[in-house]
């Protein structure tokens, strides 16, 4: 008699959630619980082993030094340390350490897979046929530590698995918080950076208190940064990104209108507008792969 395999429960999927779930997925912040802070996969000696095996990957990792602010830039890879090194120290480094990709490995992979049947349950959404390239990350912060004010193309869940952190998420639709030039220049990929903290506005912001077994959601284009609790941090992003998105095709072809001296419409205003947009940018974009 064959055994029955029983799916991994990640997420409370009562009724309450799963409303919460279907109605905020990509369209507000909302917390959640989880008890992945449980699983293997996130203890230390499985961490440690990671980060041996992201190093010698390229593109595997990311880490900074140094104190930050909210309305600072990131400081980029400082030279002479190891990822290894860091890790071993990030108690007292004053550092953020990223696992990137995480799901290109198979244990992780597998725990990825799970994740993204339940989520597409409780948020009543085929993940994998409106959102692509789903990807995982492992970040390990160093107590009191600051990630500076940024936004992500991609949806996000963030679960807490080790320490506290504060996230502060900004709402990305308000013109005061992210203007047009602001979203314009980071859909083409003019300046991924653009986006400008704005102290004053922090009035405006979502405040999330992540502890072990709880998240936020985080929808595209959301402003937001982290400042780390006293202990050391270990938290895991899933990021998904929109399989087809007119507003942010309409963005770049903003950027190019705005370029030849006109003052285009701030996309979200005329559906039909920027699907419009949407399709001419995915044509010009069709013939330059075409003509590589």
């Amino acid at each position: 008699m064959n055994a029955v395999t029983i799916a991994p429960h990640y997420f409370q999927d009562d009724l309450p959630s799963q409303e919460t779930f279907q109605s905020g997925f990509d369209r507000r912040p909302f917390p959640l619980t989880h008890s992945v802070h449980r699983s293997e996969l996130f203890s230390w000696p499985m961490l440690s082993k990671l980060a041996a095996r992201a190093e010698a990957k390229a593109g595997g990792f990311y880490f900074e030094s140094g104190s930050t602010a909210p309305g600072e830039k990131w400081r980029g890879v400082p030279e002479g340390k190891s990822l290894v090194q860091v890790l071993e120290n990030i108690g007292d480094s004053n550092s953020l350490v990223m696992l990137k990709r995480v799901q290109e490995y198979d244990e992780y992979k597998a725990f990825l897979q799970a994740c993204i049947d339940e989520l597409g349950r409780l948020c009543n959404i085929d993940l994998k046929r409106s959102y692509r390239d789903p990807v995982m990350t492992i970040l390990i912060t160093s107590p009191e530590r600051v990630t500076p004010y940024h936004i992500d193309g991609e949806a996000n869940f963030l679960l807490q698995i080790q320490g506290a952190k504060t996230v502060h998420i900004f709402d990305g639709n308000d013109p005061e918080i992210l203007s047009d030039i602001e979203l314009e220049k980071f859909w083409s990929g003019e300046d991924t950076k653009a986006p400008r903290y704005r102290e004053h506005l922090e009035e405006k912001a979502w405040r999330f208190e992540l502890t072990p077994g709880t998240g936020v959601s985080n929808p595209v284009i959301f402003p937001h940064w982290v400042e780390n609790g006293p202990a050391v941090s270990v938290s895991l992003s899933m990021n998904f990104k929109r399989v087809s998105d007119p507003v942010a095709d309409a963005y770049r072809i903003n950027n190019a209108l705005r370029k030849a001296g006109l003052r285009p419409r701030r996309p979200g205003t005329l559906p039909m507008l920027d699907s419009m947009k949407s399709s001419g940018y995915r044509a010009m974009r069709s013939i330059k792969r075409a003509l590589r």
